[in-house]
């Protein structure tokens, strides 16, 4: 059996993904601002390291995956913009070493099908990530929501570029992500209590015809982590009841004579 950490882990997918670890008979460490094994705040600088820290200590310097989870959607884009993608990035980096140690080590990644089926943002806002916090946090100061998929984007991005890289890949730490649609988590309950964005919710095309329970969401990920998947590097697993399909039937995969 193995270590994994997943952060976010107090509620919704996270806390769904470490209750499935746990039932396969793996060791989870959960990291969450409460109901956790590890508290920390991944707003911050000082509460990512901190997270890190004490993963390391808990894991003994040996994991055998990973899976920051942890995110917030709401209007606050800076806080969007700190935890979705930044505090994700600091979990990575740091215990990436840990990973290095691991049996057959695997990360999952939370994207989102708001990549593909929300309008008004491109594949520039979702690089002003790469410039870093500061340039990230002033790129989307009024842009509330927007922060969300952009950022996401980013995530997927990050997944295909440095699951074939040699600092991943090559030491042998696979590297996917899944995409979620709406799911019934306490995140999405405020979404679902605003008329407007209710009324938003309601128009998608979902062809299950329902929203998600994150439980569905932890069986994906539980296979991306495990040795089921391990032919899969670098892709954004889609589960959002056919929503993305629907919107975009011809988005993807994109032949190469189209690619820019």
């Amino acid at each position: 059996m193995g270590t994994y950490c997943v952060t976010g882990s107090g509620s919704g997918i996270g806390a769904a993904t470490k209750a499935r670890l746990e039932a396969d008979g793996h060791r989870v460490i959960g990291v969450d601002l409460q109901n956790a094994d590890i508290i920390a705040d991944m707003s911050n600088p000082a509460g990512r390291q901190a997270a890190v820290d004490a993963v390391l200590a808990a894991c003994g310097g040996t994991l055998d995956g990973l899976v920051p989870c942890a995110g917030i959607s709401n209007m606050d884009d800076a806080i969007m913009v700190k935890v979705n993608y930044f505090g994700v990035m600091a979990m990575l980096d740091g215990l990436k070493p840990a990973l290095e140690q691991g049996t057959d080590a695997a990360v999952v990644l939370i994207s989102s099908n708001s990549t593909s089926t929300n309008q008004g943002f491109n594949r520039a806002d979702a690089a002003a990530f790469l410039q870093g916090e500061e340039a990230a946090l002033a790129h989307y100061a009024g842009k509330g929501y927007l922060a969300y998929p952009a950022g996401k984007l980013a995530i997927a991005y990050w997944v295909r570029a440095n699951a074939v890289s040699p600092e991943w890949g090559g030491k042998g730490i696979r590297v996917n992500a899944v995409a979620p649609g709406v799911i019934a988590t306490a995140m999405t309950k405020p979404l679902m209590e605003d008329e407007t964005m209710l009324g938003i919710l309601k128009s998608m095309p979902i062809v299950a015809g329902r929203w998600g329970q994150p439980e569905e969401i932890a069986e994906v990920i539980a296979f991306l982590l495990s040795k089921r998947s391990s032919f899969i590097y670098g892709q954004t697993i889609f589960a959002d009841g056919g929503q993305d399909a629907a919107t975009q039937p011809t988005g993807y995969p994109t032949p190469m004579d189209e690619m820019s």
